[in-house]
Parts: C-alpha cells; structure tokens; sequence
C-alpha cells in the first residue's frame, strides 16, 4: 500500500480558497456595515434637517399667502423677480406700481406710502365732514325758502285761477260777440259778392267801352298824324332861326366869310346849310338849301372862313344868305335822338360809329338811340331834344330767318314808342337825308351807280368833284378877287 503524500491537494486549495472568501466577506461585510451605519445616521439627519425645511417652507408659504391677502395680490405667482425688479406679475412688482400709483403720497416704502394715504385719507374726510355740515346747513336755508316760496307760489297758483275763471268768461263773452260778428260777416261777404258780380259785370261792359274807345282813339290819332304830316308837307312850317348870315363870296377860291366867330363859341369844322336870304325860313324842306360850307378857320369874335362843300349852280352864294345847322347853338351842345339804319354814304352799310363821330366833332350829342339790333339803352325823349333822326326803317318780311324778322320788328316797335314820344312832348321828325342836308354834311365818298340822273365826272378839272357842268352862265354878281382876310374891316365893311 502506498503511503500518504505531503504533497497539497485540490481539498487543500479548495480549503484554502474557502477561508480566504470568508476572511473577505467578514472584511466586506464589516465595511458595508459601518458605511451604512454611517449613511443611515445621515440619511436621518438630512430627513430630521429636511423636516425643518419643510417646516420652514410652508410656514414662509403660509406668511406669503396672508401677505398676499392682506395686499389684494393672490394672482401673483411668483413674489420677486430679480431680472425685472418692477414686473408687474410679482408681488414686490406689484406693490411698487401701486406706491408709484399714488403720486405725491408715495414713499420709499409700502407702510410709509399706505401712513401717508392714511393721513390724507383723514384730512379728505374732515374735510367731507365739514362740507356735509355745510350742505346740511345750505339744505336746511333751502328748505325754508322753499317753503317760502311754496306760499307764495300757492297765492300765485290762486291769484292765476280766479284770473283763469275770469279768462274763461270774458272768452265766452267774446265768442258770442265773434259769432254775432261772423253771422253779420257772413252776411256781408253774401252782398259783397253779390256786388263783385255786378262790379266783374261793370268792368267787362267798361272794359268793352274803353277797348271801342281806344280803337276810335288810335283811329283818330293816326288820321290826325297823317292831317298832321300832310299839313307840314303842304305848309312847310319851320321855328328853326338861322345861326348866322353869308358877308362875303369868292368863288374863284370857292371860300365864304360868316358873321360867327369865337365870341359864338364857333369851332372849325362845323358845316352849315345855305339859304337864299329871300326865304320865307330855314329847315323846312331841303329843297330851300342852296348849297354847303364847311367853317376852316376862325378869324375874330364874329368873323369866319368856311369853304363851299356843295353849292347849286343855279342859285349860287350870296352875301346875306341863311347859313342853319341844327347841331351848333352858341354856349350849349345840342342833343339827338336815332332810330332805324345810318347809311351815309349810300354804300349799304351802316355808318352808325362815323354818324357819331361827325356828330361829336361838332359838339353835339345823342341821349337816345335805338340801334341795328334793336337795343334802346336809355330812352328818354323829353323837350331837350332837338330832332328825333329817322334812319332806313327795316322790312320784316324780307328777312330770310325768323330771328332776324324779330330783331325787325323790335327794331320797328321802338321806332313807333319814339314817335309817340317825339309827338308827346312837340319833338320834331326828320329823315336822316334831310338832317344831313340841314347840318351841311357831305359824304366823304361817294359812289358810281349806273342809272343815277347825276354823272360823278371831273369837267375841265374843275375843284367840284361830282357836280354837273352847269348849262347857264355863273351869275354876273360872283367876286372874282379873293378878298384879304387880314384886311377884314376893308373888305366886310360896306356889306
């Protein structure tokens, strides 16, 4: 048998290994142990420290909480923020905009801000104390005059019945009056009417009357102007005077000497007409007229030239010939009034403007005039007017539109009103050929028309435009040397 070897075995290892994990388990085992005891003894130290907090917490929760009762400001969640000191989602944010909020009363701090509120608070009700005893005392004066005034408002409210009572009868009395009143209206309003009937009958039977009156009226008034006319035609009655005489003739220079002059307010180019001195008066018919001049230069107070502008060959110049313009008087300007077309100069055409002018030239003036269209601005024929001027008077039925017709009728309709007027107050009618042959006036152009009785022509370059030669011999009284106007005295003095 074999005998035991010193050898180690797998039981010795296995032993080994045993004891060895058993030293170091009791070693862990021990450290664990006194590691737990140690965090044991901390964890109920923390849990005893934490209990504290706790307490502490909840106790600051609930002191904010009545904090924030007592403030008014349990909406703020959060009490203080320090990146924004003024939030205004904060309690201490909060309670600062309410001290900011109070203006003037407002302190450094929330008890000092709400002492100072306090103490004007106090001061804003002694105030309101004394007010209300004020009003008190003003309520207590009012109330006495209103009963004052309620006496008298009641003696008024009286007074103001028994004047209602007293109203109410004279109103009475006097619808009873009114009614008397409208039944006696009545009655009259039926007479009146009735008489209104027979006065609408009156009317219309006078009215027949006056319209039969007016009629034998204006038939009598046209007979009578056309008595009137025919009897100026036949008597050839003039109250025109002549201005002023012929001293001397030479018609070698075709030139005249008249009695006018400065003194008689005489200006040169004045024309006048001329008449034989054995004429029964002036401006009666042109058939009187035996010749124009034209006044060229003024030599003493009653002395003049004039050149012979027209003159009828057989019945020439003379000394102590007429000489009659209705356009001058001496010291006064003589006034017109026209009607109907202007024709100058035979051409057709109106020559209203150039008629004017002539007119001022020699200084008189036209107040009334009815122009080609019928216009009459200021009428006004009075016995200031020397003549009413008939011009070429139109036809209405010779116009080709009916607006012209009308501008001719007007313009005749105002013709007829300046006719009455003229007869009215005893203003000579003349036709504008007639007047232009009294005042002298030549036209400056005239016209070639076949036809015509008298030849435009130039005989033996005579200085008489459009005249006809004469058949007879020039009178044998004619001067034939010019006389000196300088020598004036010598030369008028035995005429």
């Amino acid at each position: 048998m074999a005998s035991p070897s010193n050898k180690p075995g797998a039981v010795h290892y296995s032993l080994i290994f045993f004891v060895m994990t058993t030293i170091v388990l009791a070693v862990t085992t021990y450290m664990f142990h006194r590691d737990y005891s140690d965090a044991t003894v901390a964890t109920q130290k923390a849990t005893s420290d934490l209990q504290a907090a706790n307490t502490a917490l909840a106790k600051s929760d609930s002191d904010m909480q009545e904090l924030r009762k007592i403030l008014g400001l349990t909406e703020q969640p959060q009490v203080f923020d320090s990146q924004n000191p003024d939030n205004p989602s904060t309690v201490v944010g909060a309670t600062r905009l309410l001290m900011r909020d109070q203006g003037q009363l407002a302190e450094s701090t929330f008890i000092g801000t709400l002492a100072k509120v306090g103490e004007a608070y106090k001061t804003a009700i002694t105030d309101r104390d004394s007010k209300v005893a004020e009003t008190n005392t003003r309520e207590r004066e009012l109330l006495a005059a209103q009963s004052r005034y309620q006496a008298q408002s009641d003696d008024h409210d009286k007074k103001y019945r028994d004047a209602e009572a007293e109203k109410r009868k004279v109103i009475a009395e006097r619808d009873e009056l009114l009614l008397a009143k409208d039944r006696e209206i009545a009655e009259l309003r039926s007479q009146y009417n009735q008489v209104q009937v027979e006065l609408e009958q009156e009317k219309e039977a006078r009215q027949q009357d006056r319209e039969k009156a007016q009629g034998e009226i204006d038939k009598l008034v046209a007979i009578n102007n056309k008595i009137r006319d025919e009897l100026d035609e036949i008597k050839r009655e003039s109250f025109e005077v002549a201005d002023g005489t012929v001293r001397r003739v030479d018609n070698t220079s075709r030139m005249v000497w008249i009695d006018l002059g400065d003194a008689d307010f005489l200006k040169p180019r004045m024309t006048f007409s001329v008449y034989d001195k054995s004429t029964p008066g002036v401006a009666r018919t042109t058939a009187d007229i035996k010749g124009k001049i034209e006044v060229t230069r003024i030599i003493d107070g009653h002395l003049s030239e004039a050149k012979i502008i027209e003159e009828d060959l057989y019945r020439p110049m003379a000394p102590g010939d007429f000489i009659y313009t209705p356009l001058w008087s001496p010291g006064r300007p003589e006034k017109f009034a026209i009607v109907g077309k202007i024709d100058l100069d035979g051409d057709g055409e109106s020559d209203r403007p150039l008629f004017h002018q002539e007119l001022a030239v020699r200084g008189a003036q036209v107040v009334d005039e009815v122009d080609d269209e019928g216009n009459r601005p200021s009428p006004g024929i009075n016995e200031t007017i020397k003549f009413v001027i008939m011009g070429a008077l139109p036809d209405p039925t010779e116009a080709a539109l009916d607006e012209e017709a009308k501008r001719m009728e007007t313009v005749l309709q105002q013709a007829k009103d300046m006719r009455s007027e003229a007869r009215l107050y005893g203003v000579r009618i003349i036709p504008l050929n007639a007047f232009l042959d009294y005042i002298g006036y030549k036209p400056k152009r005239r016209l070639f028309r076949p036809g015509e009785d008298k030849p435009y022509t130039l005989e033996g370059a005579s200085s008489n435009i459009g005249v006809t030669p004469p058949t007879k011999p020039r009178s044998a009284n004619y001067t034939r040397t010019r006389p000196n106007p300088g020598n004036a005295s010598g030369v008028f003095g035995g005429n």
